[in-house]
């Protein structure tokens, strides 16, 4: 039986994820503590992996409930720790110092800060979800990416065991499926069409050569006999799909273990 294995939320947008046993649902429909901190220019725009592969020499920590978040950069061991209310200036000023800009933290409930994915009315958003089989089977189109890596590359929320490769592409197509993961129902459910992100090394940022290349043409090959590429939107540089938790499923909470079933309509 489908099961969900993994839950990923990532504290601060761009940055390293947290895994989790079990996260409750945000009164806006996201995950708690997924994106609750973004970093943003004096313009008020994000400084994120589609705009700086130097986002990816970042490697951190985050305890939310301590709120300590360590970072390094890839050149070196040395760590700095802060504490993101307390030492916010601080944090601030060490990241404007390593990108070269002035920087802030902004800071949302879980699932404000999502972007590429399915939005709300109110530009909010739900987890992504993905097999743990896609991952495989993806990472097998590369030499020298793990599946490991493929995960930090494609970085969903929410990961599913026991299902072939791209079993979650089933549900684009009927736009009235549902996805039901222990008692939460997840809705709207489309693809995600991959930015640069995903052919980027998430320790070092270099780009693997002909990753988008390779990716069209072995998904064209894969693609299952359940989907197409119209279901995709006619973008088959996709993997992974965007959801939505509506109003009611709002006080609810996704643990590993939890039974998955599609619903159908």
């Amino acid at each position: 039986m489908p099961t969900l294995a993994e839950i990923l939320i990532y504290p601060v947008k761009a940055l390293d994820p947290s895994s989790l046993d079990r996260v409750s649902v945000t009164n806006i429909g996201g995950l708690a503590g997924d994106r609750t901190y973004g970093i943003k220019d004096i313009d008020g725009e994000y400084v994120q992996g589609k705009r700086t592969s130097a986002v990816h020499r970042l490697h951190t920590k985050c305890d939310l409930d301590s709120q300590r978040f360590t970072v390094r950069t890839h050149e070196t061991d040395q760590t700095h720790e802060f504490h993101l209310d307390t030492d916010r200036e601080a944090l601030e000023t060490w990241l404007s110092e390593y990108f070269g800009l002035d920087v802030v933290l902004s800071v949302e409930p879980g699932g404000g800060q999502t972007d590429n994915v399915i939005f709300n009315a109110d530009g909010t958003a739900g987890p992504t979800v993905i097999s743990a089989a896609t991952i495989r089977e993806v990472a097998s189109w590369y030499d020298g990416i793990s599946p490991k890596q493929m995960q930090q590359r494609l970085r969903p929320n929410l990961v599913i065991s026991d299902v072939p490769p791209f079993w979650e592409d089933q549900l684009l197509t009927d736009s009235d499926y549902e996805l039901q993961i222990g008692s939460v129902t997840l809705t709207n459910i489309e693809p995600i069409s991959r930015c640069v992100v995903p052919a980027r090394d998430p320790h070092t940022g270099v780009e693997y050569d002909g990753f988008r290349e390779i990716f069209l043409k072995k998904r064209a090959e894969t693609l299952p006999t359940w989907v197409d590429e119209n279901d995709l939107d006619g973008n088959l540089f996709s993997v992974m799909v965007g959801t939505q938790i509506p109003g009611s499923e709002r006080d609810g909470e996704l643990s590993v273990g939890d039974t998955i079933q599609i619903v159908s309509p």
